[in-house]
């Protein structure tokens, strides 16, 4: 989990799991959804009064289990490392390559 490669790709995992991809339009483009008592929020138990839809609806949560919180909205900015740094330094070579030229 200490590679360069997973530092930089880490916010992507972070998005779908935590963030912004968690739930509605991004969620689908990026092929993340699941069924929809996973989520937290998606029906409240309280207001459930027949035992026996109680009871099945907490079985189906049981067997699917339940995503996390979704803690961020907006996307997580990724982080600065090596790879990152040289694919800068590389697009910025070839930038002024192109002027050159």
């Amino acid at each position: 989990m200490e590679s360069e490669f997973v530092s930089c790709h880490l916010h992507h995992w972070i998005d779908l799991i935590f963030g912004y991809k968690q739930r509605g339009p991004e969620a689908i483009r990026a092929v993340n959804v699941f069924y929809y008592l996973t989520y937290e929020g998606a029906v409240n138990l309280d207001t459930i009064t027949n035992p026996t839809d109680r009871a099945a609806i907490e079985t189906q949560i049981r067997n699917f289990g339940q995503a996390p919180s979704q803690l961020l909205t907006e996307p997580h900015p990724p982080r600065n490392s090596a790879m990152t740094l040289v694919r800068k330094i590389q697009n910025r070579s070839l930038f002024m390559i192109s002027i050159l030229f």
